[in-house]
């Protein structure tokens, strides 16, 4: 136990000692209120020197927040969902939140349940929500979006069309990608798409297929390993194509080096395009042509759209569509005869 010396003041001694009031303290401390520079350096110097520990307890109780918000990503592994995340920290800190990190390892209900149990007993106050790559069951998930704090990012729910969210204009990336292969001269394309359920899958098809009609899709689960499997399967079958869209780089980079082990150049003999830019996009050789999303925005407006619909007005927080843009770089070229 420590002793009456070792133990971090009060605020009420750390405000005996500077001379100002308890509230001068914590608005100095806190940053929330003007106060004096030189009353904010006295009030710092004496708690380096004696330390002060915030009653944080009492402060959730005054406020009847927590101030914590939840990220619930598939995997938190993953590159992609790490960018997010990144932005959602930043936004948290801004506003002196902490944010707890929750893997649903794909929608595995049991972990579902455990963390939208956070939002129905006030353990956090809102959620950024990473919808679920298979969205397989939405009961649970359309049962807690009702009257909680949550937030989509980057995939909206067409059976919660009143709940906010972030997303992009990921119908107008797959007319950009058709609108290039156009211009490059190719005539047939295949589509390494991601899931089938996903509301961004079904946009980039019918997106694409206003360019390239009679495109023949496959269906991956967005890894590197899928692109590579299901190009094994086309080169095994003989499908004639000159030009693939992957729905993600990923998956790009699996079908160009299935495409390599069989002895097919990229781009010389066929163009590849992904979508999303990851970092390896830009050091792999030649670099991928993609559609760049900015992920880390995503996940700011994502945690700023949330502290919305925590601080405001239910119904007051606004969904909203950040763009893309097409990165053409070295695995797209003119078709060759």
């Amino acid at each position: 136990m420590l002793s009456p010396e070792t133990r971090p003041w009060t605020m009420a001694q750390i405000a005996a000692e500077a001379g100002v009031s308890a509230t001068t303290v914590s608005h100095a401390l806190s940053g929330k209120r003007p106060v004096n520079p030189e009353t904010v350096a006295r009030i710092q110097r004496i708690v380096q020197e004696h330390g002060f520990v915030p009653n944080s307890s009492g402060v959730r109780l005054r406020s009847g927040r927590t101030g914590v918000i939840g990220l619930a990503v598939p995997d938190i592994a993953h590159w992609y969902f790490g960018r997010i995340a990144k932005g959602v920290e930043e936004i948290a800190n801004e506003r002196d939140y902490g944010l707890v990190i929750c893997g649903t390892m794909n929608a595995d209900p049991r972990r579902e349940k455990r963390y939208f149990n956070m939002l129905r007993t006030r353990a956090i106050d809102g959620l950024v929500y990473t919808t679920s790559r298979s969205m397989s069951d939405l009961d649970e998930l359309v049962t807690v979006a009702q009257g909680s704090s949550i937030v989509f990012a980057d995939e909206a729910v067409d059976r919660l069309p009143e709940v906010p969210s972030v997303t992009t204009t990921v119908r107008e990336g797959a007319r950009l990608v058709g609108e290039h292969l156009r211009e490059l001269g190719h005539s047939r394309a295949v589509v390494i798409a991601g899931y089938a359920g996903l509301r961004s899958t079904t946009e980039r098809v019918a997106a694409f297929r206003e360019y390239f009609p009679t495109a023949l899709t496959l269906f991956g689960d967005f890894e590197q390993q899928s692109g590579y499997e299901l190009m094994g399967d086309l080169l095994a079958n003989d499908v004639a194509f000159s030009c693939v869209f992957a729905h993600n780089d990923f998956m790009a980079i699996g079908a160009i080096r299935r495409l390599r082990e069989a002895g097919i150049r990229v781009p010389e003999d066929v163009s590849v395009v992904g979508f999303d830019d990851v970092d390896v996009a830009t050091i792999m050789s030649p670099a991928l042509t993609t559609v760049r999303k900015d992920m880390v925005e995503i996940g700011r407006r994502s945690a700023r759209t949330l502290f919305d619909v925590i601080e405001g007005e239910p119904g007051s927080a606004r969904s909203s569509v950040l763009p893309v843009e097409l990165v053409v770089r070295g695995t797209t070229a003119p078709r060759r005869d």
